[in-house]
């Protein structure tokens, strides 16, 4: 993900980006890409560097973002904030005082499809039910490494709870948040990981509205996939083929389709830009705190697992 923020970097006016491998090798790697590299965060700020784009392994968001604030940084992680909303209120506390802009890296709120969705969901009526899913098969995320050395395979930083936090991101965004939560969580040892290979959730918004929200690991069939139940007819979202549809009863179905998906990533980066040159309000960014917000669903979500009771959320007020 760092190496595609780099490229899309380069190719935006007026931006000198410079790459902070965890690795020394890595950097004389990144060099001959023609990429600038500096040894620390500290370095790139004493060269002028003002920004700085977090990512790196999910348990490492925090102390890299605490250290990229005292650098005098505005910051976009990428998802998660953080492993969970202790230590990523840290975070967003830091931000607040050194007066800097926090931002998270939920990128499908930048997908067209996915704001049609957004966009086109009063037409269904009331809502009454939701279903979100997000399954795929974690052997094949990254085929030239090995997925049971990966942060995903470790309980403390991995699981499917952070690595599909877009799923229960964009749920809060388009439906609202959660008061409380039932969840169920479960490793079957398919693929002798430590991390949660499986998550339910279960959740009713403060309209009345049912979500169901299915996460695994486990299936060699990939599925991206929302509908939304209204009192008019159904409404769908396929993140897979980027199509967003909707069925009234007595209405012809009506289908709009994203052309290509890679340019959401360029999107969050010139709207995260010009949400740091400038006052002005980012329109799709997830912000700090509502990252804090999701990650409070997930450790309620494992609190309920443990329990087998519906939890309260415990969200960070600010």
């Amino acid at each position: 993900m760092g190496l595609r923020h780099l490229s899309l970097l380069k190719e935006i006016k007026g931006v000198m980006p410079i790459a902070i491998p965890k690795r020394n090798d890595r950097r004389v790697e990144l060099n001959s890409q023609g990429f600038q590299t500096a040894a620390s965060l500290k370095q790139a700020a004493e060269e002028g560097t003002n920004l700085a784009i977090i990512a790196s392994n999910t348990g490492q968001h925090a102390a890299d973002a605490l250290e990229a604030l005292e650098c005098g940084m505005d910051l976009l992680v990428e998802k998660p904030l953080s492993v969970d909303a202790e230590s990523a209120r840290s975070v967003y506390e830091g931000s607040k005082r050194r007066n800097k802009k926090l931002f998270v890296g939920c990128v499908l709120r930048c997908s067209t499809s996915l704001q049609t969705f957004r966009e086109w969901l009063p037409r269904i009526g009331k809502v009454y039910a939701v279903t979100v899913e997000c399954q795929s098969f974690l052997p094949t995320w990254r085929p030239n490494h090995p997925y049971r050395q990966s942060y995903s395979a470790k309980t403390e930083e991995g699981g499917v709870l952070r690595d599909l936090i877009h799923e229960i991101d964009y749920a809060t965004w388009i439906f609202g948040f959660p008061e409380k939560i039932q969840a169920h969580l479960k490793n079957t040892g398919r693929l002798s990981i430590e991390a949660e290979e499986f998550a339910r959730l279960w959740w009713e918004t403060k309209g009345g509205v049912s979500v169901s929200v299915c996460l695994d690991y486990l299936s060699k069939i990939p599925r991206r996939h929302v509908t939304a139940f209204g009192e008019k007819g159904n409404l769908e979202w396929d993140g897979l083929v980027r199509k967003t549809s909707v069925a009234i009863s007595d209405y012809p179905k009506e289908e709009r389709v994203e052309p290509d998906l890679s340019a959401i990533y360029k999107t969050q980066l010139e709207e995260w830009l010009e949400a740091c040159r400038t006052q002005n309000r980012a329109t799709w960014l997830a912000t700090g705190l509502e990252g804090i917000r999701v990650l409070s669903i997930c450790d309620a979500a494992r609190l309920a697992s443990e329990t087998r009771r519906e939890e309260t959320v415990s969200y960070l007020h600010g």
